[in-house]
């Protein structure tokens, strides 16, 4: 009795996981990939959450929420999950590029690379856009020719220039249009991998790092080139440098080591620690986050983590639960927000996040399952515009055959 509730149990595991699993159109999934995205949507949901709760919690208004409360700290610094995600990007799409560069691997096709960008990532992103834009005229009441410039802004990708601030429609689209600008840029930066000496090469990549870290601190005045890729590039060329490895030094396999899986236990949290300290973050974060990355990859231990199936579907849905998390929260948090909220500010955070991690889980993961997930067929405008013409042709026969009867 009890292997057959076991069997079933895994039966449900296995089917929830493959409608869960994210596809790949280059046929390469590197699990570990999803299992570090993971890690940096939940450092964004803790940030969003932790704004949403602090303006909730009673005791807040009374001065109780100190500097003392380490979770609220600690996910304060939750913001630079998006500075993960820049490295991810950097190294994903590298990868082609690197492969041909440095491997033989074939020419990568231009208008197929932006094709591919483009019908991934666009209808759920639009998608998102218009209905948020809806919501906020039709429930917020927000006035439509207020709004109406921001929208258009926002649709495509350019709300960071235009108003120098994220967007009031789409708050957190002011990283994807950072996305966008690199998307662009990739195939001139990737030229860096034609470089055949490897010392040369990876110098390059170490020098302009250092180099954009340092435009990072002079951007800070401009509102404008500080929501801008020229602040962030560091962190996607730091995802070259790891490309670089996993093809040239790993062969796309990584031997494990002890010492790996050290830097992990360790280096996580010596991460969120000085991330708290804003004069070492624009230095370091880049290189930590490249060591950090590594590990993920050699560390016997550090890899089974962040390989686990569970870990790895959800980081794999991270682009869906960036783009509503926030709104599933403010849903959630109306129903929950007053619960526990007597105890503790580290009791309440803890509730809450208990509270609404699986709402979210569940929303995102429907909005992926019916949105995001077929966009990852690599074929599925051929197969929409097919699906469409025998709708057409069926539509045309059969006044024929009524007209023939």
């Amino acid at each position: 009795m009890l292997r057959k509730a076991t069997e079933r149990t895994l039966q449900v595991q296995r089917c929830l996981l493959g409608h869960l699993s994210r596809e790949t159109s280059s046929g390469r999934f590197i699990p570990v990939m999803d299992g570090l995205r993971f890690v940096a949507i939940m450092m964004v949901i803790l940030f969003h959450l932790n704004g949403y709760l602090v303006a909730k919690w009673p005791l807040h208004h009374s001065g109780s929420l100190s500097q003392s409360s380490w979770l609220a700290q600690t996910a304060l610094v939750g913001f630079r999950g998006v500075e993960l995600f820049f490295v991810i990007s950097g190294f994903i799409l590298a990868l082609p590029f690197a492969m041909h560069h440095l491997a033989g691997g074939p020419a990568v096709s231009l208008r197929r690379y932006y094709l591919r960008r483009l019908t991934r990532l666009e209808p759920p992103y639009l998608l998102t856009v218009v209905v948020l834009f809806m919501l906020a005229v039709l429930v917020r009441g927000q006035s439509t020719v207020d709004l109406l410039p921001h929208f258009a802004a926002s649709l495509v990708y350019l709300h960071n220039i235009v108003y120098a601030r994220s967007s009031p429609v789409i708050g957190v689209a002011w990283s994807l249009e950072i996305e966008v600008q690199f998307y662009l840029l990739v195939p001139l930066l990737t030229f860096v991998f034609a470089i055949r000496n490897k010392t040369y090469r990876r110098a390059l990549l170490v020098t302009l790092i250092i180099a954009f870290s340092c435009a990072q601190q002079l951007f800070l005045g401009d509102s404008r080139l500080a929501l801008s890729i020229l602040a962030y590039l560091q962190f996607f060329l730091s995802g070259f440098l790891l490309a670089d490895l996993f093809i040239t030094d790993w062969k796309e396999a990584a031997t494990t080591n002890f010492s790996a899986d050290v830097i992990t236990l360790i280096g996580w949290p010596l991460m969120i620690a000085i991330l708290q300290s804003d004069r070492l973050t624009f230095w370091l974060l880049p290189f930590m986050l490249l060591f950090l990355y590594r590990s993920a990859f050699r560390g016997s231990l550090s890899r089974r983590i962040f390989s686990n199936q569970w870990i790895t579907a959800v980081g794999g849905m991270c682009y869906s639960i960036y783009l509503i998390h926030y709104e599933v929260i403010s849903l959630i948090g109306r129903f929950t927000s007053r619960l526990g909220a007597d105890h503790s500010y580290c009791t309440y955070f803890a509730l809450q996040f208990l509270l609404i991690a699986v709402p979210i889980t569940g929303i995102c993961g429907l909005y992926f399952v019916i949105m995001e997930r077929p966009c990852m067929s690599r074929d599925w405008p051929q197969r929409l515009r097919n699906n469409f013409q025998v709708l057409f042709c069926a539509s045309r026969r059969e006044p024929q055959i009524n007209a023939a009867a």
